[in-house]
């Protein structure tokens, strides 16, 4: 919470609302140019509760009303497809593939699918993939790596190790 709180909103601040509706994503420093108010007074009233409170409420609003012109469109949309589709269905020289497919993702978008987890279940062919790994090694240190070996099983009388010539 702001130290400095705005006590009421007055039209600046409404019309700062109705910028920050139009321009979602634009940084406050253009808002702040286009309101002609420096940065440091336009987040003070921005950040003030009755601000907040307010900007959330048009937000909300603003975000249902497009929400609901959406649903409006995408149906509008969808019944002249369906209506189309009916045409292509009834055309006797239409492919079955396509009329099975067209029946097949209609349902599915009206939810008539069937859910996951209702099927079998299939195993899944594993596959397994050997590579081969090569490793380089700095001159020398394999056979310091050796001599470490045979020295150390030699003195432990333990079989010792065969040099690599043979």
């Amino acid at each position: 919470m702001a130290e400095v709180q705005v006590k009421s909103l007055k039209s600046k601040h409404h019309a700062m609302i109705d910028w920050l509706l139009a321009n979602p994503g634009k940084a406050f420093g253009i808002l702040a140019d286009n309101m002609s108010v420096s940065r440091s007074w336009l987040s003070i009233v921005m950040h003030s509760d009755v601000f907040v409170e307010e900007y959330t409420r048009r937000r909300m609003a603003h975000s249902s009303e497009l929400s609901r012109q959406l649903v409006e469109k995408q149906l509008t949309v969808a019944l002249k497809a369906y209506d189309r589709l009916e045409d292509i269905i009834d055309d006797v020289e239409v492919e079955d593939r396509l009329v099975l497919d067209a029946a097949d993702k209609t349902a599915k978008l009206l939810g008539f699918s069937p859910s996951a987890g209702t099927g079998p279940n299939l195993r899944q062919v594993e596959e397994s993939v050997e590579r081969e790994v090569t490793r380089e090694v700095a001159p020398g240190v394999l056979e310091k790596a050796r001599e470490t070996l045979r020295r150390v099983t030699t003195e432990g009388n333990i079989n010792a190790l065969p040099a690599p010539e043979g």
